[in-house]
């Protein structure tokens, strides 16, 4: 299977399961919810490092950095918002499993899990706006 190929499905699996990790933070905080975000979010941790090394095959963001190479702290930037995102959502999947009264967890690990989407998001959009700008650079000479 090709890399691209490999990463678009990767993609299509994250953008799942964030829908279902927002559907659950919906539902009401019990051991059936747990169980279910537990298994998202061990889905999550398995296939972004995944994604991560996809989009790195031949260095991060590479093909910017080949045509701006002075664009290397935005990539920095990225990859560092990146590694960040990964650690805190280990954290916070630690933080539903230590075991403890659940409902009580629940309500503090939504809402950073919430604000984990956001940021999540947000990250994936920048990465899109900076290949986007870095596109339009080249096509229109700009750059």
């Amino acid at each position: 299977m090709s890399t691209n190929r490999r990463l678009q499905q990767c993609t299509e699996l994250e953008y799942i399961l964030l829908g279902d990790l927002r559907d659950l933070l919906d539902e009401p905080a019990d051991s059936e919810t747990a169980h279910w975000l537990e298994a998202v979010l061990d889905a999550l941790l398995d296939t972004l490092p995944e994604e991560f090394a996809l989009k790195s095959d031949h260095g991060y963001l590479q093909d910017v950095l080949d045509r701006f190479p002075n664009w290397d702290s935005k990539v920095a930037q990225l990859e560092e918002g990146y590694a960040k995102l990964f650690q805190r959502l280990e954290q916070l999947r630690d933080q539903l499993t230590q075991g403890g009264d659940f409902q009580r967890i629940a309500v503090n690990v939504s809402a950073d899990l919430n604000e984990w989407m956001t940021n999540f998001i947000q990250h994936h959009q920048q990465e899109r706006e900076l290949v986007s700008i870095a596109a339009s650079y080249d096509v229109g000479g700009n750059g």
